[in-house]
């Protein structure tokens, strides 16, 4: 594979194709908003940069990431027609996706293969294409340029050969892959990080902690564990008859799952949206949104610097 197309330069879409960039790879961008093109080569400029300040890549390569690499264009025909894999990251409605994947594969190559950035629709139930074995999901994470988790999907009809090939590509520009033989809603990741995310809700709604008092236990018990660890392996170190015996442990139960959360609510209905607002469970209004990413990410890639080093060392 040369050339990669990337279809939606929102969220995930814009720090997709600087992964592949990055990587080596030519990258067209797609969007029919002429704003979200603008927005994410601006995003895209600070990115490669806060990679080059890292040390993940070298500073003479910024010129050729941003500029040689990677295109911006409003034209779908024009962004997938020499891709040999074309990556949708567009909304996740079922009717917008199923529309574009009919759009994909009449205009891309017939051996492109076109991938779903899907975080929960079974796409293999109602996208349409003529090569149903070159149909497949890559689920990336935020921000993409950074977390090298990509989860792989196969459709009943995906190939071998597309599995492989994907793949290939991907762990080719630094990302660990996993592959599900068959669509599981919420994949791995979404499902464990749903399991959590209600007891959040459950403690933050019931004022039994803060947001800080969560994200301290996190940070400082479960963080500092789970990525040495996992969360299989430490059952080991735990001792699987110590934790046999917890499970009739009936003093605590899951907390039924209501729907909603109260706390969400209400920060939603005063626009607090998280980050991209300036306030959520949080206030960030003293810094600037791309002050705030960027803080993440210098943390983030020196944390994965520091891990990768420590996985080497032993």
């Amino acid at each position: 594979m040369k050339n990669i197309a990337i279809i939606g330069a929102g969220t995930m879409g814009h720090g997709i194709a600087l992964a592949f960039s990055a990587g080596g790879y030519h990258v067209a961008v797609n969007d029919i908003s002429p704003e979200m093109l603008k927005r994410a080569e601006a995003l895209n400029e600070g990115n490669v940069r806060t990679l080059a300040e890292a040390g993940v890549i070298n500073p003479e390569e910024i010129a050729e990431i941003l500029h040689e690499r990677i295109r911006y264009t409003g034209d779908l025909a024009d962004a997938v027609s020499d891709a040999d894999l074309v990556i949708e990251a567009i909304a996740e409605q079922a009717a917008v996706k199923k529309e574009m994947f009919g759009k994909l594969d009449a205009l891309a190559k017939p051996t492109a293969i076109l991938a779903s950035n899907t975080s929960f629709l079974d796409i293999f139930k109602f996208v349409e294409t003529g090569r149903p074995d070159k149909v497949i999901i890559t689920h990336w994470f935020a921000p993409p340029h950074i977390i090298p988790l990509v989860e792989i999907v196969k459709g009943p009809e995906t190939s071998e050969e597309t599995v492989m090939k994907t793949e290939k590509v991907l762990n080719g520009i630094g990302k660990d892959t996993i592959v599900l033989d068959t669509f599981l809603p919420g994949f791995l990741v979404n499902r464990l990080q749903s399991a959590i995310t209600m007891e959040v809700y459950y403690l933050l709604d019931n004022g039994y902690a803060t947001p800080d008092d969560i994200d301290t236990v996190a940070k400082a018990s479960l963080g500092l564990r789970t990525p040495i660890l996992g969360l299989v392996r430490r059952m080991d170190y735990n001792g699987l008859d110590l934790v046999q015996r917890n499970l009739l442990n009936k003093s605590y139960e899951r907390p039924a799952w209501p729907g909603h959360s109260e706390s969400l609510d209400i920060l939603v209905s005063e626009g607090k949206y998280g980050v991209k607002s300036g306030q959520g469970f949080y206030d960030y209004r003293d810094k600037s949104l791309e002050e705030t990413l960027r803080e993440r990410d210098i943390k983030l890639l020196r944390l994965k610097r520091f891990l990768d080093e420590l996985e080497k060392s032993v």
